[in-house]
């Protein structure tokens, strides 16, 4: 009489190294949805005022002595400031951009919640900051002559690589410098020192208004930029008021 065929050997099962990994990312992502919100908002609330790094002067996007300031990202963060009940507190940077690194300008996390002033998003930025874009801009040529010979070409925003204009400006010919500011342009149209501004399209616009005759022609062989406010990253309850305030999209909720 034959003996029935022995039962195969119990084998544990053990998850593959991929099914692991599934796991674990699963177990962390519900863990970090239970840690408490970071304190940002809370810290800006208690503080009774919205600190904000801004240069000396760019207009039209920020302008301020300190006290009150004008512009169009002016606005922008006095609606952010509105929404969550305090003032803002313009804190000028008077080393803004005179050097390549920042932290020479003076501007830190304990010096300010917010960053204004014509940032572009860019690699460079984004790497430092959280960057809130809000709009986009080309460039725009203004000349008070029928036939340009010189050219100055505005360099004043954050990130922005001015290499493009440089290489449009020789193109062309033009005997061109860059300037630090726009109030740096319209001096040197004024006296005659040049004769062009190449520079972003509000900046241009702002510099047509202060010259009655002059001519403005959009740039459109020049790559558009990408303007953002600026904040300290992982700020997510600031972050939060201030996108939802003024419509901005930044993936991160």
């Amino acid at each position: 009489m034959s003996r029935p065929p022995a039962p195969p050997p119990l084998r544990w099962w053990r998850p593959s190294a991929s099914t692991v990994f599934i796991v674990l990312g699963v177990l962390s992502y519900l863990a970090l949805r239970q840690l408490p919100p970071d304190n940002s908002l809370s810290r800006v609330k208690t503080s009774g005022v919205l600190n904000v790094c801004v240069p000396p002067a760019l207009p039209p996007f920020v302008s301020t002595d300190g006290s009150a300031a004008t512009g169009s990202e002016a606005a922008m963060i006095e609606r952010v400031a509105k929404r969550i009940g305090v003032p803002v507190g313009w804190n000028v940077q008077a080393a803004w951009g005179t050097s390549p690194d920042p932290v020479d300008w003076g501007v830190r996390p304990e010096s300010c919640d917010m960053l204004a002033g014509g940032i572009i998003s860019t690699a460079e930025t984004q790497g430092l900051m959280q960057v809130l874009p809000y709009g986009t801009s080309g460039w725009a040529q203004l000349t008070t002559t029928a036939t340009p010979k010189s050219l100055a070409v505005l360099t004043n925003h954050w990130g922005l690589a001015a290499d493009d204009a440089f290489g449009w400006a020789d193109d062309r010919n033009l005997d061109f410098v860059a300037v630090p500011s726009a109030q740096d342009a319209l001096a040197a149209l004024k006296t005659g020192a040049r004769d062009s501004v190449l520079g972003l399209e509000a900046e241009v616009a702002w510099l047509h208004d202060q010259l009655p005759g002059s001519t403005v022609r959009a740039v459109s062989d020049l790559p558009v930029q990408t303007l953002a406010l600026g904040m300290w990253k992982n700020n997510i309850t600031l972050k939060r008021i201030v996108t939802g305030e003024l419509g901005i999209r930044t993936g991160i909720r």
